[in-house]
């Protein structure tokens, strides 16, 4: 066994497609770092059902895991985190594109640094609590208003620094010490991810930080991650692994790449 685990969620809801693509990725892109192959199979009822991703996965050294389609992402990963025994986990979704070569030793450079505990490829400091006033019309500013006061229960202010899930690598050993309930609904996934218990500043009572590796290499603390280049951000050119937010990013309108960066960095203003 491998200090390193890569675990990709597969979810049968998706079918074979985002899996496809993630494959074609994870076979055109070394590694760079041994590691083991950990198929997360999330709402397979049937052996039948798994055929089609094992055929696409012949040849390839992997192990599997079985999940019930229930609750969502991050509670899968927990469960596999508590079944297996690797150092470090890496964790991609179902919509993960790996982007350069040596993508996993770019990240493990970095994990394995002390008093480091958290790696992501991308990050973010929007916060569900946040609305820049001045900046939307002051009738979406009322339609929201209620809403936005009951999530600064459970949301920091912006900027609300937290790694985003879509990818990201963590040893075991912090993974199991992070608090998560039962992550059944939306919001508790949402409040984990970026909410004022997050997984982020869980690790940072740790006494770890919190690092977004980009496709240079380099690590960059949570004041930088705005000009990693990663996320919502220019060109994005610096993304080591992409997702279907960065990939929405990229298509958008520059009306509508505005305010995605408005709502992940901020005004410069």
């Amino acid at each position: 066994m491998s200090d390193i685990c890569v675990a990709h969620l597969i979810r049968k809801k998706n079918g074979t497609e985002p899996f496809q693509i993630f494959l074609e990725s994870y076979l055109k892109h070394s590694a760079g770092i041994n590691h083991d192959l950990l198929i997360l199979y999330k709402g397979f009822n049937r052996k039948a059902d798994i055929a089609p991703y094992a055929e696409l996965l012949k040849g390839i050294p992997h192990s599997l895991l079985t999940i019930t389609d229930f609750g969502y992402d991050l509670r899968s990963y927990f469960i596999a985190a508590k079944r297996y025994n690797s150092k470090y986990f890496c964790f991609l979704n179902s919509f993960s594109i790996i982007l350069d070569r040596d993508w996993l030793f770019k990240l493990y450079q970095h994990i394995n640094q002390p008093g480091v505990g958290l790696i992501g490829a991308t990050g973010s400091w929007e916060s569900m609590a946040f609305m820049k006033k001045g900046k939307y019309p002051i009738n979406k500013r009322l339609v929201h208003f209620v809403k936005k006061k009951w999530q600064t229960i459970y949301f920091d202010p912006f900027p609300n620094h937290h790694i985003r899930t879509n990818s990201f690598m963590i040893a075991r050993t912090t993974m199991l010490r992070i608090q998560r309930g039962g992550i059944l609904t939306k919001m508790q996934a949402y409040c984990l991810e970026s909410g004022k218990n997050r997984i982020t500043e869980q690790v940072e009572w740790m006494g770890l930080k919190s690092v977004v590796v980009g496709k240079d290499g380099k690590g960059y603390d949570k004041n930088e991650w705005d000009i990693s280049n990663t996320f919502r951000h220019g060109t994005q050119d610096n993304l080591l692994i992409s997702d279907n937010q960065t990939r929405a990013f990229d298509a958008a309108s520059p009306e509508k790449k505005r305010k995605l960066e408005l709502s992940a960095w901020g005004s410069n203003d």
